[in-house]
């Protein structure tokens, strides 16, 4: 009998450990900052872009992630096959990436959605309207997935333009 009771005191963490785990999101979303291939497979990640499947290098760590988008905005891409993303990102984000755009002009920031779209821009001026954008090859899935972890801006902003009151 005490052996049983004994039995179940222990199982009873790790059955708690097992219910507590958080689900994994189904899409990540993250920005990188172009670095060189001298930071080393540590800090950097090569990536190859464009027509020519160009190798550059992102450093590993993000500079902003899902948690730092308050909204998304799909549009059709130019090549009217595939969709493109306006991210709209939080308060505090929007600062950190002016500050990030008058210090890096002339580097990329790659963005990474997913284990399936690599994409970046070029970082050519000063920002200041907290946006990032995706041109183009984001898919119906990948829109539908954005859904699970991004409000949508229709959701978020009202018809005028501002964002609504909560």
């Amino acid at each position: 009998m005490h052996r049983r009771f004994l039995i179940i005191l222990l199982l009873i963490p790790a059955l708690l450990t097992i219910g507590a785990r958080k689900k994994s999101k189904p899409l990540t979303v993250s920005f990188h900052l172009e670095t060189s291939q001298e930071d080393g497979p540590k800090f950097a990640i090569p990536v190859k872009l464009g027509s020519e499947r160009r190798q550059y290098f992102f450093k590993r760590s993000p500079e902003f992630t899902e948690n730092d988008i308050a909204y998304y905005y799909p549009f059709m891409a130019k090549n009217g096959s595939t969709f493109g993303v306006g991210f709209k990102l939080k308060p505090k984000a929007a600062v950190e990436l002016k500050a990030l755009a008058l210090n890096f002009q002339g580097k990329l920031l790659g963005t990474r959605i997913g284990s399936t779209h690599y994409s970046a821009v070029i970082i050519d001026r000063p920002d200041t309207s907290g946006v990032i954008t995706v041109w183009e090859g984001l898919t119906q899935d990948h829109l539908k997935t954005l859904d699970k972890i991004i409000p949508h801006a229709e959701k978020v902003v009202q018809p005028g333009g501002g964002p609504r009151s909560r």
